[in-house]
């Protein structure tokens, strides 16, 4: 059983509060990596089958919330290049779900967090994050409670996206002429 992803909740303002963790949003595919099973899934549960591969970097017994994407040179995700395969994907975890066959849903995401080693959250200030990600032509923050479970449906986390994100310009016209 993979569970079902918490879906960001989009927000216009950033904020600050100490009782959050706030992190960058990743321009890519969502996706949960179930290293028990050997499968990775899309937001909506379904085979991501191009994307299987990454599961081989990832430890055995896991399940993992994160985002796919492709980096440039400087790290930073270019969409249109996960999109059409110009790139290398890699896996950005973020949440972990299942550590060793057991489910750690019910844990509260800071110590979730503690499980993911490599994390670098910005606790309690969204206000001076969400400038820099804007400075930096990113796509946005996603604030999280530090004190909530892993409950899709309950469990609420914002998006705050940055108005002036230029890979977003002519998106939907894209989508539509690749898959429409």
């Amino acid at each position: 059983m993979t569970p079902a992803p918490i879906i960001p909740v989009l927000r216009k303002d950033p904020f600050d509060d100490p009782g959050f963790v706030f992190e960058l949003k990743y321009d890519g595919f969502r996706g949960l990596a179930d290293t028990l099973r050997g499968r990775m899934l899309s937001k909506n549960g379904n085979p991501m089958k191009r994307f299987k591969g990454l599961l081989d970097i990832l430890p055995r017994g896991f399940v993992f919330d994160g985002e796919i994407v492709a980096l440039d040179e400087r790290g930073r995700p270019v969409f249109n290049d996960l999109l059409f395969g110009r790139r290398e994907a890699t896996y950005i975890p973020f949440d972990i779900l299942v550590v060793e066959g057991e489910d750690v849903r019910e844990l509260p995401l800071k110590e979730r967090k503690a499980l993911l080693e490599k994390t670098e959250p910005f606790f309690g200030e969204g206000r001076p994050l969400f400038r820099a990600v804007c400075r930096l032509d990113l796509e946005g923050i996603v604030a999280k409670k530090l004190d909530e479970p892993y409950k899709p449906g309950r469990t609420k986390w914002w998006k705050i996206l940055n108005p002036d994100y230029s890979q977003k310009v002519d998106r939907a016209e894209l989508f539509e002429r690749r898959y429409g």
